[in-house]
C-alpha cells in the first residue's frame, strides 16, 4: 500500500505523536488536525488556563492547534519552548535549599511573569515605541525562537546566581516603570488582537525533583493570577500539564488549591470522539487514494452514521477475541486502550500493517484484528511504564510481581505480590500501600464497580478516567486492565469480560 499522496503519512491513522506528524506534515498538519474533538472548543475558553492529561492525550496538538484555530479573531499565537525554561531555570534552583516551599514558589512566579511577559512584548513591539523599549530590554534577538533563547540565558545569568538564589532586583524590573508602561500599551492592541500563550511541560516527571516541583506548581500559580487579570482582555494563558504529576503538585506544593486551581480542563476522551477521529482519517486517506464509497457524505456529528458508514464497514460489527468468542468490535477495542488518542492510533496502525501484508486493507474485519492488537499491547504498556518511571523508579520491575495473577480479585491479594517487590524500589520506599498507589495510579488495576451475570461483563473504574485518586483497600474486588493482559501473562478469566470504562452516560452504548 502507497502512504496518501497529500499526506505523507504510511498508514491512514497518522502518527504515534504530534510531534511526528508535524514532522511529516509540516504546513499542512492542521489538514489532518481532528477539530470534531470537544477540548478544542473548551481550551478556547477565556476562563480555561490550566489543561491536565496523561501522555498520549493531545495536549501538544491542542497548543499547536491554536496557531491556526478561527474561534478568536485576529489572534496572535506563542507557543513556549519549555525544555529551554525548564532546563536553565532548574540547572540553577535545584542547588538552593529551601526553607519553605511556599516561599520558593513564590520567587519562582518572578521568574514566568518576566519570560512570559518578554514574549508577550516581542510579539507587539512593533506596535508601540514603549512596548519596543520593554522588548528591547530582555534582547536584541529578532527571531521569536532566538528571541525566546536569549531571554532565558539573559534572566538566568542577570537575577539568578550560581547559588540558586533569585536577585530582588527582578522583581523591581517586573514592577518598574518601563515594564509596566508596556502591559499597558500591550492591554490596548491586544483587545483588537489577542495573544494566546501555550506552555506544553514536561511529560515525564520526578517527583522527588523538588526543584521541578517548584517550578510546575509556580508557572500553574502565575497562569491562574495572569487569567484573572488579563483575560477579559484579551490575553489568554494555557498551561498544560501531565496527569501523571498534577496529583503530586497539587497535594504538595500548590499554596492554595482553591486559589491557584480553577475549573482545570481534563483531557478525558469520550469513546465515540475516538472513534470518529479514527474514522475521519481513514475516510480522509481513502478518499485522497479514490476508494469508492457506497454512500455521499458523512454526518460527523452523528456518530450513528459514523459507526453505519466507517466503522462497521472497515473494522466489522463483531471480533473474535482470543478465547475465540464474539465481541462487539467498537468496545473491544477500546477496552484494550487507557481511552487516549495516541493508544488508538497505534492499535489502529498495528490492524492495517497486518491488513496490507495480508492483502485486505482497508477492510480489517478480514483479518484477525484481535491477534494483530495482541502484537501492539505490551508497547501500550510500555509506554505507559515509561511514563512514570522517574514518579516510581523501577515501576517496570515492580508491576513483576503481577505476573500470572488472575484477572479478578480481592484487594488483599495485592498486599501479597507486594511483599515480592520489597528489594524493587529505592531505600525507605516500600509499603504495601505505596504498591497499590502505583497499581492503581498507572492504570494496572481497577475497582469492579458490578457484574453482569447475564452478559458476562465486569465494569471496572480506573484512575485514569477520574479527576481524583482511585483508592484499592482489602476488601475491595479489583481488576487488571486488558491493557496489561500479555505484559503480565494474565490468567484469563474464561467468564468475565473487562469493561474498563467509567459510570458515564457516554460509554452506556457499551
Amino acid at each position: 500500500m502507497n502512504s496518501s499522496p497529500d499526506s505523507g503519512f504510511l498508514y491512514p491513522f497518522g502518527e504515534v505523536s504530534c510531534e511526528q506528524e508535524l514532522e511529516v506534515l509540516q504546513e499542512h498538519y492542521y489538514e489532518y488536525f481532528y477539530d470534531q474533538s470537544p477540548f478544542n472548543e473548551e481550551v478556547l475558553d477565556p476562563e480555561i488556563y490550566l489543561i491536565v492529561g496523561r501522555r498520549g492525550s493531545g495536549k501538544t496538538s491542542l497548543t499547536k492547534y491554536f496557531g491556526f484555530q478561527k474561534v478568536i479573531k485576529n489572534c496572535h499565537n506563542i507557543d513556549v519552548d519549555e525544555p529551554v525554561i525548564y532546563n536553565n531555570i532548574l540547572h540553577r534552583i535545584e542547588k538552593r535549599q529551601y526553607q519553605s516551599t511556599d516561599l520558593a514558589v513564590n520567587e519562582v512566579r518572578n521568574i514566568w511573569e518576566y519570560l512570559i511577559w518578554s514574549l508577550i512584548f516581542n510579539q507587539y513591539s512593533e506596535l508601540d515605541p514603549a512596548i519596543k523599549r520593554a522588548s528591547l530590554l530582555f534582547s536584541n534577538a529578532g527571531k521569536p525562537a532566538q528571541f525566546f533563547q536569549e531571554v532565558v540565558k539573559g534572566l538566568i545569568s542577570k537575577y539568578v546566581d550560581d547559588s540558586g538564589v533569585i536577585n530582588d532586583e527582578l522583581n523591581m524590573v517586573i514592577h518598574g516603570v518601563i515594564f509596566t508602561s508596556a502591559k499597558e500599551k500591550v492591554i490596548e492592541f491586544s483587545k483588537k488582537e489577542p495573544v494566546i500563550v501555550a506552555v506544553d511541560t514536561f511529560e515525564r516527571y520526578d517527583r522527588e525533583n523538588t526543584a521541578m516541583m517548584i517550578v510546575t506548581a509556580s508557572l500553574i500559580q502565575f497562569a491562574s493570577d495572569m487569567n484573572i487579570s488579563y483575560a477579559r482582555k484579551g490575553i489568554y494563558i494555557k498551561i498544560f500539564v501531565s496527569s501523571e504529576i498534577f496529583p503530586y503538585v497539587k497535594e504538595s506544593v500548590i499554596s492554595n488549591t482553591i486559589k491557584y486551581i480553577r475549573d482545570p480542563l481534563y483531557l478525558l476522551w469520550r469513546p465515540k470522539d475516538l472513534i470518529r477521529l479514527v474514522s475521519w482519517r481513514l475516510h480522509k486517506h481513502l478518499t485522497a487514494t479514490g476508494h469508492a464509497f457506497a454512500f455521499k457524505d458523512i454526518e460527523w456529528e452523528n456518530f450513528d452514521d459514523v459507526r453505519n458508514k466507517m466503522w462497521y464497514p472497515f473494522f466489522g460489527k463483531t471480533i473474535q477475541n482470543m478465547r475465540g468468542t464474539s465481541e462487539e468490535s467498537f468496545p473491544y477495542i477500546l477496552r484494550h486502550i487507557q481511552m487516549r488518542p495516541r493508544q488508538l492510533v497505534l492499535l489502529c496502525k498495528g490492524i492495517a500493517q497486518i491488513a496490507t501484508k495480508e492483502g485486505k486493507f482497508p477492510f480489517f474485519k478480514d483479518i484477525s484484528i484481535s491477534k494483530s492488537m495482541a502484537k501492539s499491547e505490551t508497547l501500550l504498556a510500555d509506554e505507559v511504564l515509561n511514563s512514570y518511571d522517574l514518579i516510581y523508579p523501577n515501576a517496570a520491575e515492580i508491576i513483576t510481581a503481577l505476573t500470572a495473577a488472575p484477572t479478578i480479585f480481592e484487594g488483599k491479594y495485592l498486599d501479597q505480590v507486594a511483599k515480592k517487590t520489597s528489594s524493587r524500589w529505592p531505600s525507605g520506599n516500600y509499603t504495601a500501600s505505596a504498591f497499590r498507589r502505583l497499581v492503581s495510579e498507572l492504570g494496572i488495576v481497577g475497582r469492579v464497580r458490578k457484574q453482569d451475570e447475564k452478559t458476562g461483563i465486569i465494569a471496572a473504574d480506573f484512575e485514569y478516567n477520574m479527576h481524583d485518586r482511585l483508592t484499592l483497600n482489602s476488601d475491595d474486588l479489583c481488576v487488571i486492565h486488558p491493557m496489561f493482559y500479555y505484559k503480565l501473562q494474565v490468567r484469563k478469566d474464561e467468564h468475565w469480560l473487562i469493561y474498563p470504562f467509567p459510570d458515564h452516560e457516554d460509554y452506556e452504548e457499551m
